[in-house]
């Protein structure tokens, strides 16, 4: 008597694989089909099978190997054989169905083929042909497929156990880029960078003390900006946006003052690429018992930071650029000692409350208000792509695409605003050729699949390239050759 051998599947997506199953166990006997039903497949995986059970089910039935296709749950059990007769259950590796041993024959799975393979690979060629665009503005930056496909996942309540799991190992992981975790820890907010920046000035400066902030572009003068809206008491220190900060005119002007608590600036000037020395001021903001408070937005996981070697006590940065992860979520790290001493200081505002954001995820594991939700998914991924990658060598990467600019820019005979000496290989400042409105390239540039960005510094006719994100020197060289077409055809 012919034996009657079961396999069970979603075929959602038939690939080679179910073939070659299906031609093995038609070796044993009649091929029955354990075809899985619609609402079971919902059920366990969270969304509707390409095709419906009666069209799988007559894709099915058309192929030689196929006798039988009957509908079944999602996991099959010895009444379910019992059922249809079954004889035996044949089943690649991964089987987690639970019947009798003697009823169940396995063969080894196809290696490196699946459903979910294909679809994802589909949605990957969908994204890279229609989608992918080449941002060269300084965030957000072009992200990697697996980022944009991170956000797709099922909804979840945010106060539950397992999004605060989530939002734990984001927190440890941000701060393993640039700090210790015994010391040091990272509270995030829902918002943009800018968020954070105000979470920071407005929290941390007592209301008898004062806060000098180094104005060298549009991102020191926005701090500026944030104190003067909560009526603190600043000192602006002006400086270059293109040269190096003066350091003994700093020092002489900390000297001229004995109520300072905090020093602040922004390391990468996401105006022009001028790269402050972290190492200089961080000796000297010890040396005169200042708190140093760093603006990390544009260097932080790129440009190696130590946080207790450059004795910076508060660094704010964003989930949207070096990071490569989605706008929407902006962290500050803190050492820990100078947390705690927050709880003397009467907050100045509600919702960027550092000191209560801090005690309420340190005590739950939660923000105090609704997070963005799948953007901490995407910052998730994003902190395992960055783990692979290695912060060198993101930052090499980087900086070969600078290198790729800068080459091709001198050869054109073109001039931006910082020496190579300060620069942060980050983003560029440069002069726009006389005689092109920026806002024609730009939009040439933008039908081409590319986004430049516009310059801030008053004085100077600029646009700003960053070379951050998913992309690479070829990208860049890309780009030069369509910007050099623009250039010749105007």
């Amino acid at each position: 008597m012919t034996k009657r051998i079961m396999l069970d599947m979603s075929a959602t997506l038939i690939h080679h694989g179910h073939i070659r199953l299906m031609k093995k166990a038609s070796e044993y006997g009649k091929v029955i089909i354990g075809l899985t039903m619609d609402e079971e497949i919902f059920k366990k995986k969270g969304y509707q099978p390409e095709l419906s059970f009666e069209y799988r089910k007559e894709v099915l039935e058309a192929i030689k190997y196929v006798d039988e296709v009957v509908a079944t749950p999602w996991l099959l059990d010895d009444n379910v054989l019992k059922k249809y007769n079954i004889d035996l259950l044949v089943h690649g590796d991964d089987n987690s169905n639970i019947i009798k041993k003697e009823k169940l024959l396995i063969f080894p799975r196809t290696q490196g083929i699946s459903s979910k393979d294909i679809r994802e690979n589909a949605f990957k060629a969908i994204a890279e042909k229609k989608s992918r665009k080449i941002l060269l503005n300084p965030g957000p930056a072009t992200t990697t497929y697996g980022v944009k496909m991170s956000q797709v996942v099922d909804d979840i309540c945010p106060r539950e156990k397992k999004f605060g799991d989530l939002m734990e190992f984001v927190s440890k992981e941000l701060t393993k880029i640039v700090a210790n975790l015994d010391e040091y820890t990272t509270i995030l907010f829902g918002g943009s960078g800018t968020a954070v920046v105000e979470a920071v000035l407005s929290s941390v400066v007592p209301r008898d003390k004062k806060i000098l902030i180094i104005n060298n572009g549009a991102y020191g003068k926005r701090m500026c900006q944030i104190a003067s809206a909560y009526d603190m008491d600043q000192i602006e220190f002006k400086s270059s946006s293109i040269a190096p900060i003066d350091l003994k005119k700093l020092e002489e002007t900390i000297k001229n003052y004995t109520d300072i608590s905090h020093l602040a600036l922004v390391h990468n000037e996401t105006t022009t690429g001028l790269l402050n020395n972290l190492d200089d001021l961080g000796k000297m903001a010890k040396l005169y018992n200042l708190e140093l408070i760093i603006d990390a937005m544009s260097s932080y996981a790129a440009i190696p930071i130590d946080m207790k070697k450059q004795n910076i006590s508060y660094l704010m940065a964003s989930s949207n650029k070096n990071i490569q992860g989605m706008a929407g979520v902006a962290f500050v790290v803190a050492k820990k000692e100078k947390l705690e001493n927050l709880k003397s200081i009467k907050p100045r505002n509600f919702y960027l409350d550092l000191y209560s954001q801090y005690k309420n995820f340190e005590n739950t594991h939660q923000m105090r208000f609704t997070p963005p939700v799948q953007t901490l998914y995407a910052l998730k991924q994003a902190i395992n792509e960055i783990k692979r990658e290695g912060v060198e060598n993101r930052y090499k990467r980087y900086s070969k695409s600078w290198e790729a600019l800068t080459k091709e820019l001198k050869k054109m005979g073109l001039k931006y605003l910082v020496d190579d000496k300060f620069h942060s290989k980050i983003i560029t400042s440069i002069f726009i050729p006389n005689g092109v409105d920026f806002n024609n390239m730009h939009d040439y540039l933008y039908e081409k699949g590319f986004t430049i960005y516009p310059g801030k510094v008053d004085e100077f006719n600029t646009f700003r390239i960053a070379n951050i994100g998913d992309i690479d020197y070829k990208d860049m060289e890309d780009f030069l050759k369509i910007f050099k077409e623009y250039l010749k055809n105007i």
